[in-house]
Formats: C-alpha cells, structure tokens, sequence
C-alpha cells in the first residue's frame, strides 16, 4: 500500500515528477489506515490519506491537501483504463440525492475524483451509512464504516503537518468520546447549563476549531492544549492563536427558545462591560450556502488600546449553537486584520463548513 501511493496518487496528483514519502504518524480507525505524506525530494508536507480495502476487491482512498481540499480515489487490480480517461460520476448517500462529480484515470486501475468544497457533500459522506458510485454503466455500493472518524482525523493530520512539520506527526485520530455527565461541571452562564455533558462539549468544540482554522486558511494557527484553555472555556469551549489574531469556539447547548442573535447580543454585551473607554458593536443575521449564521461585531478602544471582536454563530445540528470568536489586537499604524470583508466572508464560511462536517 505504501508503495502504491508513492508511485500512483501522490506523484501523478500533486507532482508529475516528485515521489512522496510515508505514511508519517498514523490514522488507523476500523479498516481506514494511512497518515501523512511529504515531497520526498523538498520534504514539504503535501497531504494525509487514508485507505481501506472491500471484499469487491476495490479500495477507497480518502485525501486531505495541505489546502484543505478534499479528494476520493477507487482502484481494483482487474480494471483496465486509460489513463487520462475523464468520465463523469454520481454519487448517492443513504439514498438522498444524487452528486455529479468528474473522475479522472490515473493509471490502469486507479480512479482520483477531486471532490468539491461543497458542505453538504462533506456532510453526507460523512455522517452516510452506505455510498452508491454510478459511473461507466456500472453500479457499485460501499459502506461508510468510520467516516464521522476519518473525514475530522485528517483535517487533525493536516492541521498538525502544517503547523509542525515532520517532527510533529504523531497518531492523528481523533476519537469519539463515550458521552459523559459531568457532575461539577464548569458554570458557564446562561448560554451553557452545567447540567450537560460538558467533557463532550469541549472535545466537540476542539475538533470544530481545527476545522475552523485549516478552512479560514490563518497562518500559524494553532489550538491551544486543554491547560492553556481559560476557565470558562475549559468545559465547552477551545481556543486558538493565528498570527495576531486569537479567538476561541464555544458549543453552546440550547432548546427551540434560544435565539441566534440573543447570542449575539450576549457575547457584545459581555464586551461592551470590559471595554472602558470608546465602544461600537452591531448584530446581524446572514445567509451562506442555505444556512443561516447570525453575527456579531464589537470594537473597544481604551486604556489598554485597541480590539475588535467577530463573533459567528452558527445553528447546531444536535440543538443550540457554536460560536466562533476571531479577535485582533493590532499595533498603532497597524489595521485590524478581521475587519475588512473578504475575511470575514472567509470566517463566515469557514464557520458554516466546520459545523456542517459535523
């Protein structure tokens, strides 16, 4: 298997003349196995893949870059394809409806089918039990055993190759927590009772914040580890460092009157307390590929200089709301580097996208 993906996906995809090196750490879950791959003439990281054989005699292939796109890959030793062969194919989740994606031939016997950034695509090969391929006149049928797994544990891989390199892969999965009562649980306000799991909160909002950062492209992001996380946080929350820029995600558990914007007013009010000097914030509700984020924005500029805050709430799937926080600092001379908006079009989706691959 290793030598396949060095002499296959990674150096016709990527490269036409570089070989890839790995797998480097591990994502091994159920029957999905592989990890990280790096350039092996540069060294530089290129992307994590995992892999995971079916008794058709067909293996999938599951690939992350290190820009974020996503990409599946098929190959059977009996098929006979041109390579350079495009064709179209049609993909079926549980049944739902269908998504036409364009497949091209590698070699011989491997397909690679660079999929789109699409969250609901995302959302369904993820959360499905089984997939359905249409392609060439022929049907076939794939269970999605670990998916819900996978698809975040390489978002880990990449988001950990990237901020460490080489000298930072490790066992990249990020397993799912048995559910838990916390029995003194951190009070965190009116927005998170302290009668819920919170342990599962914080796990859920450390994976989210991941997502958060490999889709909104910051530089240098990191997730801060659980004893670097504020009090308040520590429970349902996780924050992370980009740059000059910080913020945290909070998962915020609620029931049918818990509103949106009420969030929203909630997180500006709480700035609007700490700030002691000139203050302006706004709320808002927006729509980004059918799903409703509503937003928040504050400035303060006191004693202790100047910051602007950006908040993005984005509906639960499971009830409630994540709340994304993206926070600056800058330097006199300096402009704030949240505040222009072709980034926070860029946090608004990542924030959809990272709730939506839940």
């Amino acid at each position: 298997m290793k030598k396949f993906f060095a002499s296959t996906v990674l150096s016709v995809v990527f490269s036409t003349s570089a070989f890839a090196a790995g797998p480097y750490g591990s994502i091994n879950y159920g029957h999905w196995k592989g990890g990280a791959y790096i350039d092996d003439k540069t060294g530089v990281f290129t992307n994590c893949i995992v892999s995971a054989p079916y008794v058709s005699g067909i293996n999938m292939y599951v690939m992350v870059d290190k820009n974020a796109q996503w990409s599946l890959g098929f190959s059977k030793d009996s098929w006979r394809l041109d390579k350079g062969l495009r064709f179209p194919i049609v993909l079926t989740f549980d049944g739902n409806s269908p998504a036409k994606v364009e497949a091209v031939a590698i070699n011989h016997d491997l397909v690679f089918v660079p999929m789109p950034d699409d969250s609901q695509l995302i959302r369904d090969f993820r959360k499905s039990r089984r997939m359905s391929v249409y392609a060439a006149g022929q049907l076939f049928q794939f269970n999605l055993d670990g998916t819900s797994v996978i698809l975040p544990s390489l978002a880990n891989c990449v988001k950990i190759m990237r901020a460490g390199g080489l000298a930072a892969a490790s066992n990249f999965v990020l397993r799912p927590m048995p559910r838990q009562a916390a029995s003194n649980a951190t009070d965190t306000g009116s927005l998170a009772p302290n009668s819920q799991p919170s342990q599962e909160y914080q796990v859920e909002a450390v994976e989210l914040a991941y997502n958060f950062l490999m889709k909104a492209k910051l530089p240098e992001g990191r997730v801060l580890p659980r004893a670097e996380t504020p009090v308040e946080l520590a429970s349902f929350g996780a924050v992370w460092k980009a740059g000059d820029a910080t913020g945290f995600v909070r998962v915020i558990p609620g029931d049918a009157t818990l509103k949106g914007l009420d969030v929203a007013a909630t997180v500006i009010g709480n700035d609007a307390k700490a700030c002691k000097g000139k203050f302006a914030s706004g709320r808002m509700s927006e729509m980004v590929d059918s799903e409703i984020v509503f937003r928040g924005f504050a400035s303060c500029e006191d004693s202790d200089g100047a910051r602007g805050s950006q908040y993005f709430i984005v509906p639960r799937q499971k009830g409630g709301f994540v709340l994304f926080s993206v926070q600056t600092s800058p330097k006199i001379g300096q402009s704030n580097t949240i505040d222009n908006e072709a980034k926070i079009t860029d946090f608004r989706k990542a924030a959809v996208v990272s709730v939506s691959a839940k």
